[in-house]
């Protein structure tokens, strides 16, 4: 039996995203004291999580083998990867199994709040990291628990959002977005579609 096979009992998430979009990679950029590189649109991106530090020290040792010359950052059990190789890509999703962990959103609230004035959009503004808001602007702010991880579901979301309405994004699973009453039905039926 291969290390690979012994291995797998021990991840206990993968989340994978074949293309960073620009969203995804501007909204992480942002929060970079998480990580010690720089995401990168188009890269592929992976948050594998492991049972033990064994595993992640064996997983590495398996990637180091290989040849793979991506990213790498770590924190504690979970590991975080990018290339922008295809051929890498190939060998990591055959070790982490991303397909045995699919999207999936647990709880969603949405409500939409104007801003009343141009104090409430500084502030707005000064606490946020995104889009700018403006005295008179619906913003809705959006919280949900995703699983595996909220950054492949802002990667899905980038497909029914512009960049520039993303007022404020948290991978915890909040955010904040210049919409519509349309908009957000749109935006939030997509969500539901994961529920």
């Amino acid at each position: 039996m291969t290390a690979t096979k012994n291995i797998d009992k021990t991840i206990t998430s993968t989340s994978y995203i074949p293309k960073l979009t620009a969203h995804t990679a501007t909204f992480m950029a942002a929060r970079s004291k998480e990580r010690t590189f720089l995401p990168a649109t188009g890269a592929h991106w992976w948050l594998v999580s492991f049972s033990n530090p064994i595993s992640v020290e064996k997983f590495l040792s398996h990637l180091f083998s290989i040849g793979f010359y991506g990213d790498i950052d770590i924190r504690g059990n979970i590991v975080e990867l990018q290339t922008k190789h295809q051929a890498e890509a190939t060998i990591v999703n055959a070790y982490c199994s991303p397909e045995a962990f699919p999207l999936t959103v647990t709880e969603l609230t949405a409500e939409a709040i104007f801003v009343a004035n141009d104090n409430h959009a500084l502030l707005c503004n000064q606490r946020n990291n995104g889009a700018l808001s403006y005295a008179g602007e619906r913003l809705v702010h959006i919280q949900f628990s995703v699983t595996p991880s909220s950054w492949a579901m802002l990667n899905v979301l980038s497909q029914v959002i512009s960049i520039h309405a993303i007022v404020h994004f948290d991978p915890d699973g909040y955010m904040i977005l210049k919409a519509t009453v349309n908009e957000q039905e749109t935006i939030t039926q997509h969500l539901k579609s994961y529920l």
